[in-house]
């Protein structure tokens, strides 16, 4: 394991991580309901661009178009850590070729085929993490970490928090009511079954043409099955235990969960407080899965769940935030097999997975946290000293 110097504190770097994210949401571009031909016609364009600036360039074409279209909360620093960063030398590449392409960027509902609406930015935002080998984080398991938050403190067990959830999980939302309206939802769906498929040559506006193509919701969610959990029974109570256990034993969930203070180093779990409000998020979500396939066995060719953030490279993004503690109780308790690890059934997300997990450049996170520091200390100097002059004045 890489070590670095801990003189750099969470809990700083946390409020700052948190402002920082909040000015980047408020400031970015929100667009109403967008023309779905429209819409792929500019990927497809975005990924020409990408194609072509790829081959000088020696990059990935589909992390640069996937890249290009996160923006606001999908830019964070932490998106940047694990899906990658944006690309400034492309972005002006495909300024100067094709400006009609920035309409991608802050994208919301975009109206399927079959009439469903869906949230577009997320979808591709969370594509990004799942070509990356991270399928649950930016995707579902990030959204029920967000309900739970939602509606933590407001029930004593998973059914009375499942009970309250039902009055805004996969309702008609744009986002504007729900953490967890319909348009995430299959958002979250579609990005594991759609980002699992792809490779470095895989066009991702076909993908997405042919993957809605006569899509049913039973389609939806018996590939997502498929692929998050293998073959299962979903008319068992187990099925609900597979869903909750697949987000507590992804080391990215459990970066996740501790960057917003609902994990523990001690014996490196979940909080004990917040444990009811996610499992009545994951019962939820698992009890609407069993309902979309009609509670049928959903049968995996292969029985594998997709790869996940290794242990190693979980310590590593702990270590880069400057806690030596949480990285040594998240390393061992990979080690004792706490966080499993899983072959992926496809093998673009093996190959994100091992990238990931071997060329964590901690280094440049680090610098950037540096750097958001000295930002707000600045700002905090001007501040004293403007105070000062004022009561020297009076």
């Amino acid at each position: 394991m890489i070590t670095y110097s801990n003189t750099i504190r969470l809990p700083r770097l946390l409020v700052l991580l948190g402002l920082v994210s909040a000015l980047f949401f408020w400031a970015a571009p929100r667009a109403s309901a967008a023309d779905y031909d429209e819409t792929l016609d500019r990927l497809g364009r975005l990924q020409d661009l990408a194609t072509d600036y790829a081959a000088e360039h020696d990059a990935d074409p589909i992390l640069l178009t996937l890249a290009y279209t996160r923006v606001g909360d999908y830019n964070t620093t932490m998106w940047q850590l694990t899906a990658g960063a944006r690309d400034t030398e492309f972005e002006s590449y495909v300024s100067q070729n094709d400006a009609d392409l920035s309409a991608l960027q802050g994208m919301n509902t975009v109206t399927l085929p079959n009439g469903q609406a869906i949230d577009f930015g997320h979808l591709l935002a969370s594509m990004n993490l799942v070509y990356n080998g991270i399928p649950i984080t930016g995707s579902w398991g990030g959204d029920c970490m967000e309900l739970a938050q939602a509606y933590y403190g407001q029930a004593d067990d998973a059914a009375g928090y499942a009970d309250l959830m039902r009055s805004t999980f996969n309702i008609d939302d744009d986002g504007s009511s729900s953490k967890f309206g319909d348009q995430d939802l299959r958002a979250d769906l579609d990005s594991v079954v759609v980002g699992s498929q792809l490779t470095k040559d895989s066009d991702i506006a076909d993908a997405l043409r042919s993957y809605y193509d006569g899509l049913t919701e039973y389609d939806r969610a018996y590939q997502f099955i498929s692929l998050s959990f293998g073959t299962v029974d979903t008319s068992s109570s187990s099925f609900a235990d597979s869903v909750y256990n697949a987000v507590m034993e992804d080391a990215g969930m459990q970066l996740l969960f501790y960057m917003n203070g609902m994990w523990t180093t001690d014996g490196w779990t979940i909080e004990e407080s917040y444990a009811p409000a996610v499992r009545g998020a994951t019962d939820l979500l698992a009890e609407y899965l069993s309902g979309a396939v009609n509670g049928e066995k959903v049968k995996s060719e292969t029985n594998n769940r997709l790869v996940a953030m290794g242990g190693q490279a979980l310590s590593d993004a702990l270590t880069a935030l400057g806690d030596s503690d949480a990285a040594s109780a998240a390393l061992a308790a990979a080690e004792d097999g706490a966080s499993s690890t899983v072959s992926s059934t496809s093998a673009a997300i093996e190959g994100a997975a091992e990238t990931l997990q071997s060329n964590f450049n901690v280094k440049i996170f680090e610098l950037i946290l540096l750097i958001v520091a000295a930002i707000a200390v600045f700002f905090l100097i001007m501040s004293c000293a403007l105070f000062v002059s004022h009561r020297r004045q009076r």
